[in-house]
């Protein structure tokens, strides 16, 4: 039996409107009626202009993502009566992070220039002789970022994005995983050199939002812990975010705990950590301010550095 359904979708043309502003449709939709399928629905019956991107229709290109009450999904596979159950409405938006160039229509061009900076194709060592042998495991090491069908959905909710449009970003970053942990790869160190300037890899702040809301079960997350993890084993640590792993690992070996104003002295160095002071003063003042650990060990310590002298040991 068809259900009335409201469907509150933000408009905005910048040929016509100053601001963007929110129109409404209501349609007959029957259970297994996509999005997309409504938004195809009020585009041909209702009204020819709105404009939205869509593709494959099966969850594949990755052209239909967009925010859908609230949340980025792929329009081609979330279901409205799911989505009118769960708020007696639709309410869909472009993506958010993305410039919107009209209607549900954003602008994916910084996505594909990320995309490219991380150059998004195999570099393979020479061939052994009889060829490579890929076991299941070498198979599964990537096989999550595999899935990628680049729809942009991770950094429309990544928070690094929002304020750092210079960002990597989950999705490239999901990407060069692909590529450097595959077996085949060759350039490798090169490539985690580069993830580790300033808004690659280690600016990630781990919000796990991108995980969170992968339409694909990607676990981008996962992919950027793994470049950190390759690269802090080829000893790349001059910079920020290496060093603070560094110092936060010392920490706990040395202590039992964070000793978080010691840390902020590895991690950025003397003199920019004396930079830091007015901002140290702020927070002191609302009782945000780490102290340094005046009696830092605790007790049963040894266990601790027993944990780490078996992983040691196991590496």
């Amino acid at each position: 039996m068809a259900k009335r359904v409201k469907f509150i979708i933000k408009r905005f043309d910048p040929e016509l409107h100053r601001d963007p502003y929110w129109q409404g449709y209501s349609l007959d939709v029957e259970e297994g009626m996509t999005v997309l399928e409504a938004l195809l629905k009020i585009s041909t019956t209702e009204d020819p202009t709105l404009t939205f991107r869509r593709s494959c229709r099966s969850a594949i290109c990755g052209s239909c993502a967009m925010t859908i009450n609230g949340y980025p999904r792929l329009a081609c596979n979330t279901q409205v009566m799911e989505e009118y159950r769960r708020k007696g409405e639709v309410v869909i938006e472009p993506l958010k992070n993305y410039t919107v160039l009209k209607d549900l229509l954003v602008d994916m061009t910084p996505f594909w220039n990320k995309m490219e900076r991380i150059t998004p194709y195999l570099m393979p060592s020479r061939e052994p002789e009889g060829g490579w042998k890929i076991t299941k495991k070498d198979e599964a090491r990537i096989d999550k970022a595999q899935r990628c069908v680049m729809c942009g959905s991770c950094n429309s909710v990544c928070n690094t994005q929002q304020i750092d449009p210079h960002f990597t970003g989950p999705s490239a970053l999901v990407k060069a995983w692909r590529f450097v942990g595959d077996v085949r790869e060759k350039e490798k160190r090169k490539r985690l050199l580069r993830l580790s300037d300033e808004h690659g890899m280690w600016d990630c702040t781990r919000c796990v939002h991108c995980t969170e809301y992968c339409p694909k079960g990607v676990e981008p997350l996962e992919a950027i812990e793994r470049l950190r993890e390759r690269a802090t084993q080829e000893g790349i640590s001059d910079n920020p975010g290496a060093r603070h792993v560094e110092a936060l690992v010392d920490s706990v070996k040395r202590v039992g705990r964070l000793d978080e104003a010691a840390m902020t002295f590895k991690t950025l160095g003397l003199l920019r950590a004396i930079g830091m002071i007015p901002l140290g003063l702020k927070m002191e003042i609302h009782g945000k301010m780490p102290h340094p650990i005046l009696f830092p060990v605790i007790e049963n310590i040894e266990e601790v550095r027993r944990i780490y002298r078996k992983i040691l040991k196991e590496e």
